[in-house]
């Protein structure tokens, strides 16, 4: 038996991003396109474009740089700060799980 936990951040009360927001980045990252990245999230561009701007609100920090069109086509990078981000989450969220399960099985004993 395992539990399984959620983990999201908040700022004044408001989400600002979990493993689901994450993702996003990390396959804008990855893909180097918002909207590709949203095709392959199955979410619509508005909603990912919606996402990562209210990230970026809600933190303070710009997560992306975007450049339109031109001869190669537009593309989307993570900013040194949107990196170092996903780094720091990574580590915040390495072993959480294995936390949860520990602590699960002494307080029930399974």
């Amino acid at each position: 038996m395992e539990v399984r936990s959620k983990i999201w951040i908040e700022v004044d009360g408001k989400s600002v991003f979990g493993d689901g927001r994450i993702h996003l980045l990390e396959t804008v990252a990855e893909i180097g396109s918002i909207n590709k990245a949203a095709k392959e999230l199955n979410m619509s561009y508005r909603h990912a474009w919606s996402e990562i701007r209210l990230m970026e609100e809600r933190l303070g920090i710009k997560l992306i740089i975007t450049q339109v069109g031109g001869r190669g086509g537009g593309c989307t990078k993570l900013t040194p700060e949107g990196k170092m981000f996903l780094i720091k989450y990574h580590r915040f969220r390495e072993g959480i799980n294995e936390s949860v399960n520990k602590r699960f099985r002494k307080v029930f004993g399974f």
